[in-house]
């Protein structure tokens, strides 16, 4: 499965090679909690994308995603969960201050791994706000603030199923943050 993430991310490059509206680049995440009841939990995520814009204020992309988290209860074993995800996007860049940008991401992402012995599959889809600043004509920082969150998620554990549907304000705060090359 990896190598066909790894498949498609090359196709994709390949195809947009020639436009000019074609970028790449990516997230990455850390998170590390330790719990009053000395309960920890560690995270890491990592997320390359690209992406073609085009139009002046429309475009299309498709983002890979791997995800690790260990949580460490004080009482019983270490549960390990890794998870991969793709989700092809479609982006709405609704303003432009400067060198500031604001825009938002549909996204559709589908998940698969595994939690502990426990084989898992979701699929989702969201609407991500976030904003970039150029620094250059080519090189750019991306930042999605989980500030105000829409989706909806079924995950699927074995054969149980779990299924969210959301839409709140400051829920978790995460801030991701990334950097794009427009060629």
């Amino acid at each position: 499965m990896k190598k066909l993430f790894i498949t498609i991310a090359f196709v994709a490059a390949a195809m947009f090679s020639q436009a000019q509206g074609l970028f790449i680049g990516g997230n990455i995440g850390l998170t590390s909690t330790k719990f009053m009841s000395d309960a920890k939990e560690f995270s890491f995520e990592i997320a390359p994308n690209v992406g073609y814009m085009f139009a002046d204020n429309m475009g299309v992309g498709l983002e890979l995603g791997y995800g690790y988290k260990k949580e460490t209860p004080v009482i019983g074993d270490d549960v390990k969960t890794s998870t991969f995800a793709f989700a092809p996007y479609f982006r709405y860049v609704f303003a432009q201050l400067d060198n500031f940008k604001f825009y938002g991401d549909v996204k559709v992402a589908f998940m698969f791994g595994k939690h502990g012995d426990d084989k898992t599959s979701g699929f989702g889809v969201g609407l991500v706000p976030g904003f970039s600043y150029d620094f250059t004509e080519h090189f750019a920082m991306i930042a999605n603030l989980n500030i105000l969150s829409i989706g909806y998620t079924q995950y699927k554990v074995e054969d149980a199923k779990q299924t969210n549907f959301g839409v709140g304000v400051n829920q978790n705060t995460d801030l991701s943050v990334g950097f794009v090359y427009n060629f």
